[in-house]
Parts: structure tokens; sequence; C-alpha cells
């Protein structure tokens, strides 16, 4: 191990140990030796460290607080300054339905139209400058990016020379089966009175701009051979889009397996036999199946994020299986404890 790699191993277990003593810290403010701890790692060029405490935490409390001290650290802007900028990333579901293999763009043409959306919408609030990327990104693309290259490009300073972020399109390769949900990012800045809410406050409301970002967005990706539906989230900093982003891109996934699968289900021979598996290490997986019809077997397989919990994806398949009507599934726990759940309890 080099020592590049072994400066990035204590970072990260530093940065673990204080997250965990900070969870259990009930001062005031138990938070900002965390954030000063992620301010100096970035600064000392270890966002490697900080990313690793974010993703692959050892105690997913600490991970989350890991990743709202990173947040609030790429956030910040100068205290002196009139002015501050942030540089937002919203996560995009596309829901894609081809009727053939094709490659899809995800460059949006006009992207004033998007801006106009905004802007008519009154979404900005005292915003004086806005600008869009003009193409939809992915989440390694994000990722990849160093910390400390982000913050630069992120804190306002009259006197700094302007930095800039590239972000490359990552175009959607799809095929003619059902439809199939994927993961892009637009990204975004906005220049705001220090004294006024930040994007991130004043666009928060996705009810008041969601639609119409839907229309605008869908109808500059789709083509004569393939339907896209764009599904905004609502503008966040880096960490938290990242990790918003990740977990909508497998909810509307699952949502879209478990939807179809019971109407074929119901319209062949009715209610499918649900079975879910938590015991399979780092996914869930929910298989429908019937004793009525050999052919019918259907599995999806909902990954859990090293910071997430199983509990956390269990609840939302339970709450979506109620939503479409399931009466009854069995569950298979971690531990191999198996029963049956009435969903009409």
């Amino acid at each position: 191990m080099n020592n590049n790699q072994t400066s990035i191993v204590s970072s990260y277990e530093q940065l673990m140990s204080l997250a965990n003593e900070t969870g259990t810290d009930k001062s005031s403010s138990p938070d900002i030796s965390l954030k000063h701890l992620v301010d100096s790692l970035i600064n000392s060029g270890l966002g490697d460290a900080v990313k690793r405490a974010c993703w692959h935490p050892s105690d997913i409390a600490a991970g989350q607080l890991v990743r709202q001290a990173t947040d609030a650290i790429l956030t910040a802007n100068n205290e002196d300054t009139s002015f501050r900028m942030d540089i937002f990333v919203m996560p995009v579901i596309l829901v894609v339905g081809a009727q053939k293999s094709t490659m899809l763009s995800t460059v949006i043409h006009d992207v004033n139209a998007l801006k106009e959306v905004f802007e008519s919408l009154g979404v900005l609030g005292h915003c004086r400058n806005f600008g869009l990327a003009n193409c939809l990104t992915d989440h390694e693309a994000l990722n990849q990016y160093p910390l400390e290259s982000w913050r630069f490009a992120s804190r306002y300073d009259e006197s700094k020379s302007v930095a800039t972020l590239d972000f490359p399109e990552y175009p959607i390769e799809s095929s003619s089966r059902a439809e199939t949900a994927h993961l892009r990012f637009l990204c975004g800045v906005a220049l705001n009175p220090a004294s006024a809410p930040s994007i991130f406050e004043s666009a928060g409301d996705i009810g008041r701009w969601g639609m119409k970002f839907t229309e605008t967005v869908s109808a500059q990706l789709s083509t004569p051979d393939c339907s896209v539906l764009a599904l905004p989230r609502a503008p966040r900093p880096l960490i938290k889009s990242l990790e918003e982003g990740y977990w909508a891109s497998r909810e509307v996934g699952f949502q879209l397996f478990a939807s179809n699968a019971l109407n074929h289900a119901r319209l062949k021979f009715g209610e499918p036999d649900v079975f879910i598996d938590s015991g399979a290490g780092d996914k869930v997986l929910t298989r429908l199946s019937s004793l009525f019809d050999d052919s019918f077997d259907r599995t999806y397989s909902f990954p859990v994020a090293p910071y997430e919990s199983h509990n956390q994806v269990l609840a939302n398949i339970d709450e979506f299986l109620r939503e479409i009507g399931i009466q009854r599934y069995e569950l298979k726990v971690a531990e191999g404890e198996q029963r049956f759940v009435n969903c009409e309890a």
C-alpha cells in the first residue's frame, strides 16, 4: 500500500470515528468538527477518503452525517461576498419505451425552453443568473469528479478566475421490450444575492414546476421509435442528489416491474403469489409466480447500497405492494425467518 492509499485509509477511519462520536453527541452543534474535518481533507486532496465515507461507511448513521457534512462544505460560500453561487444537480428518471433497439441521445437541444419553464413559474426567486447544462449525464460521471474541483467551482469569488465543470452526455441503449427506468442528472448553476433563498429552497417545491419540466424534456428526448417520460426530482447539492437519484431509479424500476407483472397476471389467471427474500446479501428479491401458470415467473432484484438498510428497501416495497392491491406476500428476512404479511391489516 503506497503513502496515498495509507492516507486515504487513515483519513477514512478518522472520519468514521468522528462521525460516530458526532451521532452520540447531544450538544447544540455537534457537527462543526465533522464539517471542519471534511473541509480539511478535501483541501488536502483527500476527497477520495470523504467519498468512501459517504458511500461505504462502517456505520449507516455515521455515513449519513458525513454526506450531510460534505454537502454543507461543497455549498458553502465566502461570508464576505454579496452573492452566493450554487452548483446544483437534479436527478431525472427517464422511463423509456422503445419499438426497436436504439441508442437514445440525452442532449437537450433547446435549453432555453427549459430555462423559461423555471423563469415563467417564478421558481428562481431573486436569482440574478441561472444556467443549465445542455445534456443529461450519469451517476458515475458526477461521482468521479474530485471533490476539491467541485468545491472550487461552486464558490463565488469576484477575484477568482471562472472554473468550469464538464458534464458529458450519456446516451441510453434501449431495446424493444417493457418500459425501463434510467437514471440521469441535469446540472446547473444559480447566482443569488447572499441574503436571498438558495436555488435549493426556491425550487424545492417540485409541484410548481415538475409537470412542465416533464412535458418539455420528454418532448425533446422522445423520437418516433422511442417514447421518453422524464420524471425530475428537486435540485440538490452533489452528494444528496447522487443519493436520491440512485434511490429513485431503483424505486421507479421496481414499480414498473411490479405493475407490469401484476397486470399480466391478473389478465391471465388472477392474483399471483408474491415472495420477498431479504436474505440474499446486498439485494432484496421480489418474485411473482403462480401455481396456475408455470410459465409465469418473474423476479426483480432491488440492490441495497452499502449506506442503506434492508429495512428501508423493504418498507418501500411493502408500501407499493399495498398501493397496487396485493393482499399478502411471503417474506424471508435476513435471519432466515419466513412469514406471511397481510397487506390488508
